[in-house]
């Protein structure tokens, strides 16, 4: 059995906890800024849902019907998910409008990821008719939103 969907998704859900507990660091060493502990739990919750949304997809999909992702292709995308997970670190926060710029570059990132592995995946015309690739595309297109919803807020504080 080779590598599928499964295991990127597997690894969102790895990067979506690691992202949740850089969050909680944040707000548990600003537990007397108000503001910034409000938000903390906010992003908190907002990758919450992104951890239910993965699972969700995961549940959704039938390894039966899953193609499996080329070795060397998976091998690529794995070692740019390790290099993003070394970036994983907890910052030096201490007011809202960093907080909010340091998660809106974080899901930049994010979405960045997203699309090179997406582009990795294709060799091949019909390689966009895949499921994998097509489940990319939907978490693609769920972090636009997330991205627009994240600059929305920012330009209106």
């Amino acid at each position: 059995m080779g590598y599928n969907a499964i295991d990127l998704l597997d690894k969102s859900i790895f990067i979506a906890n690691k992202r949740k507990e850089i969050y909680t660091k944040i707000g548990e060493k600003n537990t007397s800024n108000t503001a910034l502990l409000l938000i903390s739990k906010v992003l908190v919750k907002n990758v919450e849902k992104s951890i239910q949304y993965y699972k969700k997809l995961k549940n959704e999909i039938s390894e039966d019907i899953l193609e499996d992702i080329e070795f060397t292709a998976y091998d690529k995308i794995s070692f740019l998910i390790n290099e993003f997970n070394k970036k994983l670190l907890v910052p030096d926060i201490s007011d809202v409008k960093e907080l909010l710029g340091f998660s809106l570059e974080f899901e930049k990132l994010l979405y960045a990821l997203f699309i090179d592995i997406q582009g990795r995946l294709v060799q091949k015309e019909e390689d966009t008719d895949s499921i994998t690739y097509k489940l990319l595309s939907n978490i693609i297109r769920r972090k636009e939103k997330q991205l627009e919803s994240l600059e929305k807020a920012i330009k209106d504080k």
